[in-house]
C-alpha cells in the first residue's frame, strides 16, 4: 500500500501548521520524560504537570490564531454542548468530585484549543505529521523499555505492557510510510517490540488494525486484501504452532516483577482470560449499581482493589461505561459514531488519509478491549494524536472547493488528481491531491 510523501512537493508548511508538527513533537518527547519520573520515583505527579504544560501552550496558541471559519458553530456547538452536559452531571455524581472536575477542565481545554488552532490550519501538516509519528513513537517506546532494565519491581511489568502498546502503534503508523524498506523496517520493528513485551493484547490487536488498512487500500484492493490477509493467515498459524507463541507466553515470567509463580506461559494465558472476563462482569454490575457514573478517573479505584486486587476493569469499553455512566456512555457512543460516519461520508477527504484515521483508531480500540485505554484519558500521548485528527476531519472539511486544474496523470493511490508538485494557492483541506 503506498504511503505518505511528506508535502509531495509542495511548498513549505505555514506558521500554524508547522507549530502543529513541532508541539505534537514536543509532546511525545514531554511523555518520554514522564515515564521516566514515574519509574523513577514511583509518583503519577508528572503526569498531571506534563498534561497540563502541554494544555497551556495549546490554549497561549489558540488565541493567537483565526480560524477560517467560526469553530464553535453547527455541528461544534452540538458536540460541545452535549459532552458539556455530560461533564456536569458526571461531575455532580462522581466520587471524587476534585479528580473529575480536574480532568473535565484539562479536557475541555485541549479540546476546544486544538479545535480553534486546526481551524486555522489548511491540512499540510497531516502528511507532515503522519510520516514522523512513526519515529515518535520508537523514541517513547526507547525510553520505555530502557526504563524497564532499571526497574525491578511491579512497574516493570506496566513498562513491558506500555512497550507492547507502542509496538502497535509503530506498526500501525509505520504502514504508512513513504518508501516500502521504510514500511518493512516499521513493521519489524513493531512486531519484535509486540513480541519481547510478552503483552497478549498487543498480539491480538495486530489483525484488527489491518481491517481498515485492507478496505482502505488501492483499486488493486481484493487481491491486496487477500495477499495480506493471506500472510496474516499464515504468519498466525505458525507463530500459534510454533514454539514461539510458548516463549512469548513465558515472557512475563522472567521480567523480574512475577517471579516465584508456579505456573508457565498456558497457565497464565488462562488465568488472565478468566480474570478479564471477571473484571468485566464486575464492570457491569458497577454500572448497573450506579447507573449515573462513578466519575471520569479511577474513582472507584480503591473499591475494586480491595475486591480483585487491580485498579480498574481492564477494558476501555467498559471503564467508559462505569466512569460516564448510562446516560453518558449512550451521549458520547452516539456522538463517536455520528463522528466517523460523517468521516466515512466526507468526499473531500482523501483515502488514504481515512485509512490513516480508521487504522490508527482501531488500533487504539483493539488495545482498549483488554487495556482501559478511554478517548478521555490525556495521560497518553496517542490520544493527543486522536484528538487533533478527529478535531480536524470531522470539523474542517466543509469549506467551498476552489477549481482544481484538469487531471493530470494517474496518481499514487487513487488515480488521477492534478499534477504532483502542484498546490494551489488556497488548496481545498485534503483534497488537493
Amino acid at each position: 500500500m503506498p504511503g505518505f510523501s511528506p508535502q509531495n512537493g509542495r511548498a513549505p508548511l505555514g506558521k500554524v501548521d508547522r507549530w502543529l508538527v513541532n508541539y505534537l513533537t514536543f509532546a511525545a518527547i514531554v511523555f518520554s520524560g514522564i515515564y521516566i519520573y514515574t519509574y523513577i520515583y514511583r509518583s503519577e505527579s508528572a503526569t498531571r504537570l506534563g498534561v497540563g504544560m502541554l494544555t497551556a501552550i495549546a490554549m497561549l496558541k489558540a488565541l493567537g490564531v483565526t480560524p477560517s471559519s467560526n469553530s464553535y458553530r453547527g455541528r461544534s456547538s452540538v458536540l460541545l454542548v452535549l459532552l458539556f452536559a455530560v461533564a456536569l452531571l458526571n461531575i455532580m455524581v462522581s466520587w471524587s468530585m476534585n479528580e473529575t472536575a480536574l480532568r473535565w477542565v484539562l479536557w475541555f481545554s485541549i479540546v476546544i484549543s486544538l479545535t480553534r488552532i486546526v481551524g486555522a490550519s489548511d491540512g499540510s501538516w497531516t502528511e507532515t505529521l503522519i510520516s514522523r509519528l512513526p519515529h515518535l513513537f520508537f523514541v517513547i517506546y526507547l525510553t520505555v523499555i530502557i526504563m524497564a532494565h532499571f526497574t525491578t519491581d511491579q512497574y516493570v511489568g506496566f513498562a513491558y505492557h506500555l512497550s507492547g502498546l507502542y509496538g502497535n502503534l509503530i506498526m500501525a503508523t509505520g504502514l504508512f510510510a513513504a518508501k516500502t524498506w521504510q514500511r518493512s523496517l516499521w513493521m519489524l520493528t513493531g512486531l519484535v517490540a509486540i513480541f519481547f513485551s510478552g503483552a497478549g493484547g498487543a498480539l491480538f490487536t495486530i489483525p484488527i488494525m489491518f481491517v481498515p488498512f485492507i478496505l482502505y487500500s488501492t483499486n488493486s484492493m481484493p487481491v491486496k486484501g487477500i495477499a495480506v490477509a493471506g500472510m496474516l493467515a499464515v504468519g498466525a498459524f505458525f507463530f500459534v504452532e510454533s514454539q514461539l507463541f510458548v516463549r512469548f507466553l513465558d515472557i512475563k515470567l522472567n521480567m523480574g516483577y512475577d517471579t516465584g509463580t508456579a505456573y508457565d506461559g498456558m497457565e497464565r494465558l488462562d488465568r488472565s482470560k478468566e480474570m478479564r472476563l471477571t473484571l468485566i462482569q464486575y464492570g457491569l454490575d458497577l454500572a448497573m449499581q450506579y447507573p449515573l457514573g462513578t466519575g471520569l478517573g479511577h474513582t472507584y479505584a480503591e473499591q475494586i482493589s480491595g475486591i480483585m486486587g487491580v485498579s480498574h476493569v481492564h477494558n476501555g469499553t467498559i471503564s467508559m461505561l462505569v466512569e460516564l455512566g448510562l446516560p453518558g456512555f449512550a451521549v458520547v457512543a452516539s456522538l463517536l459514531l455520528w463522528m466517523f460516519a460523517s468521516i466515512l461520508r466526507n468526499g473531500s477527504i482523501s483515502q488514504q488519509t481515512k485509512a490513516f484515521y480508521f487504522t490508527y483508531f482501531f488500533t487504539i480500540f483493539g488495545r482498549s478491549l483488554s487495556e482501559n485505554y478511554t478517548p478521555f484519558d490525556l495521560g497518553n500521548f496517542f490520544n493527543f494524536i486522536f484528538l487533533v485528527f478527529t478535531a480536524y476531519l470531522f470539523l474542517y472539511q466543509r469549506a467551498p472547493q476552489r477549481t482544481l486544474p484538469p487531471p493530470g496523470p494517474p496518481g499514487r493511490w487513487l488515480g488521477g488528481g492534478p499534477p504532483r508538485g502542484f498546490r494551489p494557492a488556497m488548496a481545498p483541506r485534503l483534497g488537493a491531491r
